[in-house]
């Protein structure tokens, strides 16, 4: 099946980075990051209100893992495909459709007379997060040059953890101040003012970056990938809750083969006119490459501690939303310190050995809390893990913002939706790798032992991924180098 071409013509590329003016860039990407936290809050804030779903609308345990599901799955699988979309049609272009589409999927969520309505505008929310999400770093390419992107999108990885922290927060709050019977609308409703303002914000201020080269929709790629990470992605999403049955464990290994059979035939089709989904040339960098190896790890660690802390906090603890939320801020300042004070400074002189640094300081706070949790057992108070989720957050932070520029500093302007989708789309699979794993064991133990117990366990597991981290870190380039130096157009 040939590539269909998209009516409209790309737009080149700006070098934003000498055209915008400090303070509109940063407006510019207020506006980036505030959608991209809308969705972050919306996803953590249903998840407060499933009890409530399952009772309005007399919801299965299957009816409800659909939900969940619903918006997951679609996200995962068609961040490649949207990625890919921002270098066809332009990256504000694609991030105004996605956000446009998230604004009337959320107002379908909103006013759904049932259950499958309501599940069917989570797909359309997923779908459209998929189009708006790896837009975000795409711009994030155009408006900063490589040597201040580790700050930026460090920062921005700390704006998304807060906002996950503060999501269950936001969705207990709306659902006391819910309307009688339908306590769950305003988590949707939320969304539609915050759209609207990224929209109006967006449009006049984000830059009409695209692939300066003719692009088109690579139909056949798309069809082979989304195929794929649907048979990859499903089992891992559905398995911990169904308990691993037959077809979770043999939907894997059949998609071992569609996602060989995607990379032959986008290495067959390299260089022809109009493009692949995922242009092969970005493999060729040991950047990208082990970026993406590492990208990974360090998700599936962040994921897994973030579930069990989260659980360990209000099941084991007794913390009500509010309070569990307000004990993790210091792990979200954490990682602004790690970011803006320690890593922007140190890669130009200590490049990939800031990872390493990174690694060992988030496995030192996973440790420490796991211990102050042991020592002070069920009578734990948030100010006491207040040390051990700062030195946790700084080390999340040290890897972050310099995993991104590290890991995009050979991809050219002209490829930065296509790496922007992959990059995403390996980050979406490492989080749910890390709640199958590092979760599976918290839960696990959890069952049998106690929450707290479960967290030791589940930091153990974390710092086991940490170590394998650690260890790829020698695959990164020795040393950050200038987009000047690289040889790339600006």
């Amino acid at each position: 099946m040939p590539p269909v071409a998209v009516p409209a013509a790309p737009v080149p590329a700006s070098p934003a980075p000498e055209r915008e003016s400090v303070r509109g860039r940063a407006v510019a990407v207020a506006v980036v990051m505030l959608a991209v936290a809308m969705d972050l809050v919306d996803t953590s804030a249903v998840n407060v209100a499933l009890p409530s779903l399952q009772a309005g609308f007399s919801l299965s345990s299957a009816g409800v893992q659909w939900l969940v599901a619903g918006y997951s799955l679609p996200f995962a699988v068609l961040l490649i495909t949207g990625g890919r979309l921002g270098d066809v049609i332009g990256y504000r272009r694609a991030f105004l459709l996605g956000t446009g589409g998230f604004l009337a999927a959320s107002l379908v969520c909103a006013f759904a007379p049932g259950a499958a309505v309501l599940t069917g505008g989570r797909v359309a929310q997923g779908a459209a997060a998929a189009l708006m999400v790896p837009q975000a770093t795409s711009l994030l390419q155009l408006m900063y040059a490589p040597r201040e992107r580790a700050r930026v999108m460090g920062l921005f990885g700390a704006l998304a953890g807060l906002a996950a922290a503060f999501g269950p927060l936001v969705g207990g709050a709306l659902l006391r101040a819910g309307l009688p019977g339908a306590d769950w609308r305003p988590i949707f409703l939320l969304n539609v003012p915050i759209s609207l303002a990224a929209l109006a914000a967006g449009a006049a201020l984000l830059p009409p970056g695209g692939s300066p080269e003719r692009v088109r929709l690579d139909l056949r790629g798309t069809a082979l990938a989304v195929g794929g990470l649907v048979l990859l992605v499903l089992p891992l999403i559905q398995g911990p809750s169904l308990h691993w049955p037959l077809w979770c464990v043999l939907s894997p290994v059949a998609a071992l083969p569609v996602l060989a059979l995607l990379a032959r035939d986008q290495v067959a089709r390299a260089g022809r006119p109009g493009g692949t989904l995922v242009d092969p040339g970005l493999f060729r960098h040991r950047s990208f490459r082990a970026g993406l190896l590492l990208s990974l790890l360090v998700e599936a660690v962040m994921a897994g501690l973030l579930l069990s802390a989260t659980l360990t906090l209000q099941a084991g603890l007794g913390m009500s939303a509010l309070a569990a939320a307000l004990t993790t801020l210091p792990m979200i300042a954490g990682m602004v310190v790690g970011v803006a004070a320690l890593a922007e400074p140190l890669v130009p002189r200590l490049g990939r050995n800031v990872i390493t640094a990174g690694c060992a300081t988030l496995a030192a706070g996973a440790a420490g809390t796991a211990w102050v949790l042991h020592h002070y057992g069920d009578a734990t108070h948030g100010w006491q893990l207040a040390p051990t989720l700062l030195l946790t957050g700084t080390g999340l932070g040290m890897l972050m913002g310099p995993l991104f520029a590290i890991t995009l500093q050979h991809v050219p302007p002209a490829r930065a939706g296509s790496a922007s989708g992959v990059l995403e789309s390996v980050e979406q699979l490492g989080g749910v790798l890390g709640v199958v794993s590092v979760g599976t064991v918290f839960l696990h133990t959890s069952a049998s032992r106690g929450y707290v117990p479960g967290f030791a366990w589940a930091a153990a597991a974390a710092l086991a991924l940490l170590a394998v981290t650690a260890a790829a870190v020698p695959a990164l380039p020795r040393h950050f180098r200038s987009e000047e130096e690289l040889g790339l157009e600006p």
